[in-house]
């Protein structure tokens, strides 16, 4: 194999391929990217068993070839190079060489017939929708996965088909968020659920950019493709709980916040919040919010920023770590807040619509 390649053509590949390549294997080809070269085609693949990435370029090729590179290394002396350095790569036996203007390298390599390919199942749902909308809905939903729950079901984002949508929900037992986006598919079946795995939803927001994506879904495996590259991982093999009863209902009362001061606030709250129990107090009167923290050396803050609510005074309590998720959840200037009572979850939306929407429980005091 021998091809030449600029650095800054290759050096947004390695990067993902090193995320997605494992750093502790059990089986050392799972450190590597599998690069396959022929014609005027190049191709590069990582994969830890449980996600892959496979990345395509057309690039003219001097002599076809494969090789499996160790992905870390290879990424991080890319990095270390000058901008714009061509890279000559030339495998020669068991070693690959490694040559940029001035600098020399020889990498070991592995057969590329020992590459592990994840195996991927026949879909039950395929469609296509817009990578700058699910990107938005996976980071909306990422922030309130459950990480190392026993639950297992909970460390990921529920993935729901109904009709032309598809539904992003994720929980953590205190908190729950969710965001639904048009999704042109082929179900034939009244709905289909899937779990997205933690580790696929951060890559996932690595990768995913802007144009066109196509889905392809099954009992156990995820596929994404726009052309370029395709992410596939390995479902988490649970069934999640029914979301739908934990969504209140009949909040009678709403106060209208300006996200940018209503951010201020809390940061300003954070700074007396005690560590060990992160509670910010929560009081709304006519057009007014006041934010309370206290800590275990007895130091107190108290913040009040003007909203727009005319309904009857209220305290509620709220983990503070939480409570700010939720200005990192909506993009818009402001956010409704709906409430019912101080021992009933909160609902935070868009100022017109429901969507996306972070459901926060209180805290008792």
């Amino acid at each position: 194999m021998k091809l030449t390649m600029d650095r800054e053509d290759i050096l947004p590949i390695l990067a993902n391929m090193a995320n997605i390549a494992d750093r502790r294997p059990i089986q050392p080809i799972l450190a590597h990217v599998l690069i396959e070269a022929a014609g005027q085609h190049c191709r590069f693949i990582a994969t830890d068993q449980e996600v892959q990435l496979s990345v395509d370029k057309d690039h003219p090729v001097d002599t076809p070839g494969t090789c499996a590179v160790p992905a870390r290394k290879l990424y991080d002396i890319c990095r270390a190079l000058p901008e714009h350095t061509p890279l000559e790569f030339h495998k020669d036996g068991e070693k690959l060489l490694l040559k940029a203007v001035k600098s020399r390298f020889t990498l070991h390599v592995l057969p590329a017939e020992q590459f592990p390919y994840l195996n991927i199942h026949s879909s039950r749902c395929q469609g296509d929708c817009e990578a700058a909308l699910l990107r938005e809905a996976l980071a909306v939903t990422a922030n309130t996965m459950a990480q190392n729950d026993a639950r297992i079901f909970l460390n990921g984002v529920l993935l729901e088909v109904q009709g032309q949508e598809m539904r992003l929900v994720a929980t953590d037992g205190h908190r729950l968020s969710m965001m639904t986006l048009p999704f042109a598919n082929s179900l034939e079946e009244e709905s289909f659920q899937c779990i997205l795995p933690r580790k696929a939803v951060m890559e996932l927001l690595r990768i995913v950019n802007g144009g066109n994506i196509h889905l392809s879904l099954s009992d156990t495996s995820f596929v994404l493709d726009d052309g370029d590259q395709q992410f596939a991982c390995k479902l988490i093999d649970a069934k999640y709980p029914d979301y739908r009863r934990v969504i209140p209902q009949g909040h009678p009362f709403s106060a209208m916040l300006d996200r940018q001061n209503f951010k201020s606030a809390l940061q300003q709250s954070e700074v007396l919040v005690s560590d060990r129990n992160p509670t910010t107090q929560v009081h709304l009167g006519k057009n007014l919010m006041t934010l309370s923290s206290r800590n275990e050396e007895q130091e107190e803050g108290e913040i009040e920023l003007s909203i727009e609510y005319q309904n009857d005074e209220m305290n509620i309590a709220f983990n503070s770590r939480y409570l700010t998720d939720s200005i990192q959840i909506f993009s818009q200037e402001n956010i409704r807040m709906r409430i019912k009572d101080g021992n009933s979850a909160a609902v935070f939306t868009p100022p017109d619509s429901d969507n996306p929407v972070y459901i926060l429980m209180p805290v008792r005091l």
